[in-house]
């Protein structure tokens, strides 16, 4: 399925076939609306054709390494007011998103086991990526979510349900947001909220039940820092 060039402003994919499927999707302008829905597994949504091995940091942080979204590997939103909806059933899905603009809302939803998400709001060189809203859920086991925002006003709550799960997310952005809330076995978190907070900036808040996790986390300048983290669980 390729959706190229979205401008209207509600679109509506569906692919409820079993997998493996692959979708890429470049949305333009503002105000749109697209729902995209992948039953079955090793299904794909845009910038997931990678052949370029995995990395692992001296932490024990893994980190993926896509190919950027290109002509015939899209997954981006470039506008304000988007809304993106994404649903994966299945095992070994994956997905990966850039967003440039602001205002846009990004939902992903994955269930079942060994699926990666990958997502990537703004970047260093482009200041109006502000006010977006990234929710992502994962229900299963050994899943792996990156998430990579840099602009400012953004928020990203993160949900885990299951075991081995992985979280690596680089927020190096102003008045930031990050909600952790995960339950489940052997998890590995790694959040970094950089320069420069004030006004009631940064604030990380972690809910974590259950064993063997490991969190990093690092909160840095101006002022306005706030970590809140409850933990039940070995």
């Amino acid at each position: 399925m390729t959706m190229l060039g979205l401008t209207v402003q509600n679109a509506f994919a569906v692919n409820s076939a079993t997998g493996p499927n692959s979708v890429y999707i470049q949305q333009l302008g503002s105000s749109n609306t697209l729902t995209v829905e992948q039953v079955g597994g090793t299904n794909k949504v845009g910038g997931v054709t990678n052949t370029n091995p995995t990395s692992v940091d001296s932490t024990g942080i893994t980190t993926l390494q896509p190919s950027d979204p290109s002509e015939s590997n899209y997954g981006t939103i470039s506008g304000s007011s988007n809304t993106l909806t994404m649903t994966q059933h299945g095992n070994a899905n994956q997905a990966q998103y850039n967003i440039q603009g602001g205002h846009n809302s990004y939902t992903t939803s994955v269930t079942g086991n060994s699926n990666q998400t990958s997502l990537t709001v703004g970047d260093q060189n482009n200041a109006s990526n502000n006010y977006n809203t990234v929710n992502e859920t994962i229900i299963g086991n050994t899943n792996l979510i990156l998430t990579n925002i840099i602009g400012s006003h953004n928020t990203s709550t993160t949900s885990l349900t299951g075991n081995s799960n992985q979280v690596t997310e680089n927020v190096t952005t102003s008045t930031a947001t990050v909600e952790n809330t995960v339950s489940g076995d052997s998890n590995v978190f790694n959040v970094e909220q950089k320069d420069s907070a004030g006004a009631s900036g940064h604030m990380l808040v972690m809910n974590t039940s259950g064993n063997y996790n490991s969190i990093t986390t690092q909160q840095q300048g101006n002022n306005d820092t706030t970590v809140n983290i409850n933990t039940n669980g070995s």
